[in-house]
């Protein structure tokens, strides 16, 4: 409810911003699109487009934060063009364009962009029937340019048929419809006013697309206001840390990393109660700046199994001491590697077999205190080897 009522707001806003743009003299909105681009500087930005000058538009934010881009009014909306590693989507009924800049960010440039924009037919407002045809245009559009799904690491591994019921159930996440499942408008018209959809364009380019639909009561028209939030990998990883952490996320990660497989069971929980399925082989995938910066290779994320457990049982059975690591997937099976854990010695992207502090000779300063069910963090491409963490106590 609270984060429909911030969009509602938010979509307010714009309608007043656009009203009070309309009383000023208009600019005459220049034929080339806008084009815009992630990872580069504001200043940057402003030079490629200087036929859009009399827009531009910055909003001085607390903690060093500007928000740098330009703004239309509703009777004079603009074309944009975003342009990502091999390819570009162009957008029309453009009325904002924000990135965020942080100052305080030793490398400072755009990783965060959001164009917010209309759809819209010939009397400028729009049915719910168009809207849908204008909306799964685009998605097809998108998948046809290769984006695909993104299924954060630790959502639930659900089936595509599957992810429209999961979705309009009660007390479930609103992010876990995959904009590929073929909706039907019936279907549509169950989705809340207020949905996202997750997409990523290989590990490149994230982006989140949100509609917000509205009714005017006073002529009883509908509107569709569209943001795509664009965010680089950097941005992604640096939202899942607490924000006054995010300019030392790489210190942080592993801990929220921890936290993930019981977020996923949690919610993979709730789909087996509904009667869904899980699809236990659906692959992570690896981001690569995590594992540059913490040696933590997302691609081999270790599930608990949601057919053994749920997550009510982990919970409980873990709080009384039991050893969960047998509710993991992916066991190894070797009598001998369980002996070593049991005597202390855990390979990486194993569950951690016993809470305390545990050490690695294949990293400096390794020692870190771990939960029992842990993932151990691994540490590719060292001058030692194998990674093989071993227990050193209970106590610091």
């Amino acid at each position: 409810m609270f984060k429909q009522l911030t969009y509602f707001i938010f979509y307010i806003s714009i309608i007043l911003t656009a009203t009070s743009c309309q009383a000023e003299p208009e600019v005459t909105m220049p034929d080339k699109p806008l084009e815009i681009v992630l990872n580069t500087t504001a200043k940057a930005l402003y030079e490629s487009n200087p036929e859009y000058t009399a827009f531009q538009e910055n909003d001085a934010q607390p903690m060093g934060v500007t928000f740098q881009g330009y703004n239309f009014p509703t009777s004079n909306m603009a074309t944009t063009t975003f342009i990502y590693p091999n390819g570009q989507i162009t957008l029309n009924n453009v009325v904002t364009v924000m990135g965020l800049d942080n100052l305080k960010d030793n490398d400072r440039s755009l990783e965060f962009l959001s164009i917010s924009f209309f759809l819209r037919d010939e009397s400028n407002n729009i049915t719910d029937e168009k809207a849908y045809d204008q909306t799964m245009t685009l998605f097809d559009e998108l998948e046809n340019k290769g984006w695909v799904f993104n299924y954060s690491i630790g959502s639930p591994r659900l089936f595509k048929q599957d992810s429209f019921d999961f979705t309009i159930a009660d007390h479930t996440s609103d992010l876990n419809l995959d904009f590929t499942y073929p909706l039907t408008f019936e279907e549509w018209m169950q989705l809340d006013d207020i949905h996202t959809w997750q997409l990523r364009h290989g590990t490149d380019v994230f982006m989140d697309i949100r509609y917000n639909r509205q009714t005017d009561p006073a002529t009883n028209n509908r509107y569709y206001l569209m943001d795509l939030d664009i965010l680089s990998e950097k941005e992604l990883v640096q939202q899942m840390v607490d924000s006054v952490n995010r300019n030392s996320w790489d210190q942080y990660y592993p801990e929220e990393y921890k936290d993930l497989p019981l977020a996923r069971l949690q919610s993979e929980t709730q789909a087996l109660e509904m009667g869904l399925n899980i699809q236990q082989d659906q692959p992570d995938y690896t981001l690569p700046l995590v594992l540059e910066k913490t040696g933590i290779d997302t691609s081999k994320f270790v599930s608990i199994d949601p057919y053994k457990i749920t997550y009510d049982e982990f919970m409980g059975r873990q709080e009384a001491g039991e050893d969960m690591t047998p509710y993991y997937e992916n066991q190894p099976t070797a009598k001998s590697e369980i002996t070593s854990q049991a005597k202390g010695r855990c390979p990486a992207n194993q569950p951690c077999p016993k809470p305390g502090y545990w050490f690695t000779l294949a990293k400096e300063n390794s020692r870190a205190y771990f939960k029992q069910g842990d993932i151990m963090p691994d540490y590719p491409n060292n001058d030692w080897g194998e990674v093989i963490w071993q227990f050193e106590g209970e106590k610091g």
